[in-house]
């Protein structure tokens, strides 16, 4: 018994791992509205194409 505690208690250790939480991004620093949305369209758009590349 004590080595299928000890079993179970290692695989449960093993796989019970949380997701860590995504890096939160850095602010964007723009010197208007529409150079803020500008880089943020950017970036949607670049991020979406690495995305379809992998597939």
């Amino acid at each position: 018994m004590g080595v299928l505690g000890a079993l179970f208690g290692g695989v449960k250790l093993a796989m019970g791992g949380g997701s860590q939480p995504k890096p939160a991004a850095p602010p964007i620093q723009a010197s208007s509205k529409d150079e803020e949305e500008f880089i943020t369209d950017f970036l949607k758009q670049v991020n979406g194409d690495d995305k379809k590349k992998d597939h």
